[in-house]
C-alpha cells in the first residue's frame, strides 16, 4: 500500500488567514465597539432634480431622530432608547441590539437646496428628499447649427 505525502501548500494558510481576518472584522465586537456595518443602513438614488435617501430605523420615534442639511452633505443622527420590560441587565440570555446616540454624515455629489428638502418617517424608515441648489441643476445646452 502505498502513502501519499500532502504538499504543503503556503497559499492556502495565506487563504485561511485572510478568511479568518474577514470574518473577525465582519462580526460585532464584545463591548459595542464595533458594530460591523454603519448605522443606520442607507439607500441613495439619485435623478436630474436631487435624490432620494432612505435610512432603516425600526423602532424608533420620530422625535428621536435628527436629519440636519449642510452645503454638500446630510447628517441622520438620533438615539436609541433602551425599552427594559420589567428585565434587568444580568437576566439578558443574549444582547445583540445597542442603544447609545448614532450618527451618520453622507457626502452629497452636488450642493443642497434646503428650502425644497423634506423628511417622512413610516414603518422604520425615514426618507429623505434632497434637491440641488439651482446653481447646481444639470443645464441642457441647445446646439446651434453653423
Amino acid at each position: 500500500m502505498s502513502r501519499m505525502t500532502a504538499v504543503w501548500n503556503p497559499w492556502r494558510d495565506v487563504n485561511r488567514l485572510r478568511h479568518e481576518m474577514d470574518q473577525l472584522f465582519n462580526q460585532d465586537w464584545v463591548a459595542g465597539t464595533r458594530r460591523g456595518a454603519e448605522f443606520p443602513p442607507i439607500n441613495v438614488w439619485e435623478n436630474s432634480t436631487g435624490l432620494l435617501l432612505t435610512a432603516e430605523l425600526p423602532g424608533l420615534d420620530p422625535s428621536q431622530l435628527d436629519v440636519s442639511l449642510e452645503k454638500d452633505s446630510v447628517t441622520i443622527s438620533g438615539k436609541r432608547v433602551c425599552e427594559s420590560n420589567g428585565q434587568t441587565e444580568e437576566n439578558y440570555v443574549r444582547r445583540e441590539r445597542w442603544f447609545e446616540p448614532f450618527a451618520r454624515r453622507i457626502e452629497l455629489p452636488f450642493d443642497v437646496n434646503p428650502d425644497r428638502c423634506e423628511a417622512s418617517y413610516e414603518k422604520g424608515v425615514l426618507s429623505v428628499k434632497i434637491e440641488r441648489a439651482p446653481e447646481q441643476e444639470p443645464k441642457k445646452l441647445t446646439i446651434k447649427a453653423g
